[in-house]
C-alpha cells in the first residue's frame, strides 16, 4: 500500500496526476518490493490506475482486484448518474404514473445536465501542456487527479486485458455507478463481479469483514465469468410487442421486440434478432441483438445499454442513447437520420475501433 503523489504524505508534483502516469510510477516502484508478478488491488481512482497498470505492464501483474472503480464511464454518463441519483427503471411496486415520472428524470436531455455539460471545460486549455497542467493544479491534487481521470479513455485497458480480474461493487454507490461493474464484468476476459446490496462507494468501511473475506477468497481462486446469454437456434422465437405500458422486464429469446410508448422497460439477458423502440425509455443489460442487417431501430426514444453485443446496424432517428461497454460488430454501426445524441463509454466497433465520446449527429453514418 503506497501513497500516490499528491495524496496522504506524498507531496504534489508539478505534473498531471493521470492514471497512466500513476501506472508508470507503480512500475518504477514495484522492483523495490518484489521481483515476481504481484496481485494489485485498486479502489475508486485506484481501480482505474490498476486497470491501466495491468495493461501497460502485464509482466508485473499476476491478477487484479477492482473495488468500485471510478472514472471508467464517459464524462456525460457519469454526470447523468450523479445529477439524477439514478432511479431504478424497473421497481417492483410503483404506480405507472410515478414510474413514468421517475424514469423521465433519467433522460439525459434534462436542463440541469445540459447546463452542467455546457460549462467551460478546464481540460481543453490545460491539456495542451502537461507543464501548464501540473503548475496550475499543483496545490489542488484532488482536482488534478479528478480532471485527469475524467478525460482518460479506458477502452483499450478493458478490451485488451488478459489478467484475471475480481470485481467488487456497492449497489448503492453514488460515485461510481454499479453499471460500471457490469460493463467491466461483461468485457474483461477473465473476470468475476460480486455486488454488496447495502454498500456504497467505500465497502471496506461499511462492510470490512465481507470485503476481507471476499479479497482473500478471490485472490486464491479463479474468476467465475458472468453468465452470457446463449443463442439456441432450435428454439422457436416469438415476437414481442409492448404498447403504452410501464415497468416490463424481458428475458429470453425473441425474433423481434417492438416497444411503442413504453416506459421503464428492462431487457436483461435477452437474445433477439431485432429491437424497435418508438417513443420509449428503456434499459438493456447483458443482451445480444443478432441480426446482421439492422439490429436496432431507435426512434424518439431514450435507450441505456450496458455490457451487451450488437451484430448489425443501429438506426437512430431523434434518439438519445447511452451505451457503455457495448460491442458493436460493424466498423461503422450507426446510421443517423434526424439529429440524435450519442453518449458512448468504453465501447468497441469492429475489431479495434474504440468509442468513448458524447456526440450529436444527424444525416450521417458513424
Amino acid at each position: 500500500m503506497i501513497d500516490l503523489p499528491g495524496f496522504a504524505k506524498s507531496p504534489s508534483p508539478k505534473a498531471k496526476l493521470s492514471p497512466t502516469h500513476y501506472a508508470d510510477l507503480l512500475h518504477f516502484v514495484k522492483p523495490y518490493f518484489s521481483n515476481k508478478p504481484i496481485s494489485v488491488v485498486g479502489h475508486s481512482m485506484g481501480g482505474a490506475v490498476t486497470l491501466r497498470y495491468a495493461q501497460r505492464y502485464p509482466a508485473d501483474i499476476n491478477q487484479i482486484a477492482l473495488i468500485d472503480a471510478a472514472g471508467i464511464l464517459q464524462r456525460t454518463a457519469f454526470v447523468k448518474h450523479s445529477a439524477t441519483d439514478r432511479i431504478p427503471v424497473n421497481p417492483d411496486a410503483m404506480p405507472n404514473a410515478l414510474l413514468t415520472y421517475a424514469v423521465g428524470l433519467q433522460d439525459f436531455s434534462n436542463n440541469l445536465i445540459e447546463k452542467m455539460l455546457r460549462l467551460p471545460d478546464p481540460t481543453s486549455l490545460l491539456g495542451k501542456s502537461e507543464i501548464a497542467w501540473g503548475t496550475t493544479l499543483q496545490s489542488y491534487p484532488n482536482i488534478n487527479a479528478a480532471l485527469s481521470l475524467a478525460e482518460e479513455d479506458f477502452s483499450s485497458a478493458i478490451f485488451e486485458q488478459t489478467k484475471p480480474v475480481f470485481i467488487l461493487w456497492g449497489n448503492k454507490d453514488l460515485v461510481a455507478p454499479p453499471r460500471t461493474g457490469q460493463l467491466l464484468a461483461a468485457n474483461l476476459a477473465a473476470s468475476e463481479l460480486t455486488i454488496i446490496a447495502e454498500a456504497g462507494h467505500v465497502p471496506m468501511a461499511s462492510h470490512p469483514k465481507y470485503v476481507s473475506t471476499w479479497l482473500i477468497s478471490s485472490l486464491n481462486s479463479k474468476p467465475k465469468p458472468l453468465a452470457q446469454p446463449t443463442i439456441e437456434t432450435i428454439v422457436t422465437k416469438q415476437n414481442y410487442n409492448c404498447d403504452h405500458s410501464s415497468g416490463e422486464t424481458l428475458r429470453g429469446q425473441y425474433a423481434r421486440i417492438t416497444l411503442t410508448e413504453c416506459t421503464g422497460v428492462l431487457l436483461y439477458g435477452v437474445v433477439a434478432d431485432e429491437l424497435i423502440t418508438i417513443d420509449s425509455v428503456i434499459e438493456i443489460q447483458n443482451s445480444i441483438f443478432i441480426s446482421k442487417q439492422t439490429s436496432m431501430t431507435i426512434k424518439n426514444s431514450v435507450v441505456m445499454m450496458t455490457g451487451s453485443t450488437v451484430e448489425g446496424s443501429v438506426y437512430l432517428d431523434k434518439a438519445r442513447i447511452d451505451f457503455a461497454g457495448v460491442r458493436l460488430a460493424k466498423e461503422i454501426p450507426f446510421k443517423v437520420s434526424t439529429r440524435s445524441r450519442m453518449v458512448l463509454s468504453v465501447s468497441r466497433a469492429g475489431d479495434n475501433r474504440y468509442l468513448h465520446s458524447d456526440l450529436q449527429l444527424e444525416n450521417t453514418a458513424y
